[in-house]
């Protein structure tokens, strides 16, 4: 199960504990593929971070206006259940402010929000 997962992650896997595994900067298509996968579910989510399946659909929505997400997290080493949560999005291109406000009403609640021209970023503890 952990190699598979890693394979999935590629290269942006860190060190965090011995039964997780923290990743950065996963693509749409990767968190696509760790759904698919089975090591996690549409429902699963990380304290008040939004669902797997709420961060696929405005990842897509990201990628129809041509702007691209991106998303950190753990993976959970579990064998039982492995899961997968996202912890923080990261969206870069952003041309148009009608979507910072999107992105704004999509990450409300986070702890932490990031908006500037180089990229919008919102993280969750």
């Amino acid at each position: 199960m952990v190699q598979r997962i890693e394979e999935i992650l590629g290269n942006s896997i860190t060190e965090y504990t011995p039964n997780a595994i923290k990743f950065h900067l996963l693509s749409l298509e990767s968190l696509e593929q760790v759904l698919q996968s089975g090591y996690t579910t549409l429902n699963t989510s990380f304290n008040a971070a939004p669902s797997v399946g709420s961060f696929i659909e405005f990842g897509q929505r990201c990628q129809s206006i041509e702007v691209t997400a991106t998303f950190d997290g753990v993976a959970f080493n579990r064998t039982e259940n492995p899961n997968l949560v996202i912890d923080a999005i990261t969206v870069k291109g952003v041309k148009d402010l009608n979507f910072a406000g999107e992105f704004v009403k999509f990450v409300w609640g986070c702890d932490e929000l990031e908006i500037n021209s180089q990229h919008l970023y919102a993280w969750w503890d």
